[in-house]
């Protein structure tokens, strides 16, 4: 079952997905909270994603499941068109803080080339991509420092909480996402913040753009993108979804983008296989032509390709 379609179809795109914490935010369908934008511009209707427990945080309104948020709001419910709110237009972003992704990236071979050699890149991919290493009290303004604690970036200690990460914002200018793998024990492996929308890496699309390969995580798009660049496939670019649990606006975006060819490569495990399904039914309903590629071994797609295989279509 796929709680984010499910209450998807029910109350429309969701505002925010949090892939790292398994929740994601509506406007409450209960109260007028689009209408006061939230507290503090925000939504505050959520819905877990592992067991489709619902809760508004400010009118009360809950439930454990995914029907009985449907048998609440009745047969007759459809979700209300809302006009924009000049209050959101003053909301922070991700890209608030681009003073904060630039001094990560100032520092990123200093304190992590180790690691990134480990994982098989090299400088001109890391540079290409933008990454940054996560510093836990950054050189930046007060009023980004204000930006980052309002994004819930900071914690009670005032450390950034992707401290000891590599950092990625995508795309690299005015980002809308920033998702960190943290290399620090105990921290969980990925962590994101900001609205996750397009796959990310697809900002390298352009026009000229024929194939689009596809993959779950960061690591597994840096390093296909090495090769591609090796191979001379300037016209193949790479993406990922962050998760196997591919979002609502993402496969939006597939079921859209109609002038390329796919390749995906799924992880050798069963979230794989469903990643595999669900990109699959929105990739045909575009009607573009879509492979599917498989790593030998059960290998994932990064380390396959570090250890000598290649896509055959490719």
């Amino acid at each position: 079952m796929n709680i984010l379609a499910e209450v998807s179809a029910i109350l429309g795109p969701p505002v925010a997905v949090h892939h790292h914490r398994g929740w994601a935010d509506w406007w409450c369908p209960f109260h007028q909270d689009r209408d006061r934008a939230g507290r503090g511009g925000r939504p505050n209707f959520g819905v877990n994603l592992v067991d489709g427990y619902w809760r508004c945080f400010r009118c009360g309104a809950s439930g454990a499941s995914v029907d009985q948020l449907r048998k609440k709001l009745g047969a007759d419910w459809k979700p209300k068109e809302f006009k924009s709110v000049s209050r959101e237009e003053n909301l922070v972003t991700v890209s608030s803080i681009s003073e904060g992704i630039d001094a990560a990236r100032a520092v990123l071979l200093q304190k992590a080339a180790g690691y990134l050699r480990q994982r098989g890149l090299r400088p001109y991919t890391a540079m290409l991509y933008g990454l940054g290493y996560g510093v836990p009290r950054p050189p930046v303004t007060p009023q980004v420092w204000a930006a980052a604690r309002e994004l819930r970036l900071i914690n009670g200690h005032d450390w950034w909480l992707w401290a000891g990460g590599i950092v990625y914002a995508d795309p690299p200018s005015s980002p809308t996402i920033i998702q960190v793998r943290h290399l620090r024990e105990g921290a969980p492996k990925y962590q994101s913040w900001g609205r996750l929308g397009n796959p990310l890496g697809a900002w390298r699309i352009t026009p000229q753009t024929r194939v689009v390969v596809v993959v779950e995580g960061m690591f597994d798009m840096l390093v296909i993108a090495q090769a591609l660049y090796d191979h001379r496939l300037e016209n193949v670019i790479p993406v990922y979804t962050s998760s196997a649990a591919v979002s609502h606006t993402m496969r939006v975006w597939f079921e859209k983008k109609r002038d390329v060819e796919y390749i995906l490569i799924p992880d050798p495990d069963e979230a794989g296989r469903d990643w595999e399904k669900s990109l699959m039914a929105a990739i045909r309903k575009s009607g573009s032509p879509v492979r599917i590629e498989r790593p030998p071994e059960g290998l994932d797609p990064d380390e396959a390709v570090l250890q000598g295989w290649w896509p055959t279509c490719l």
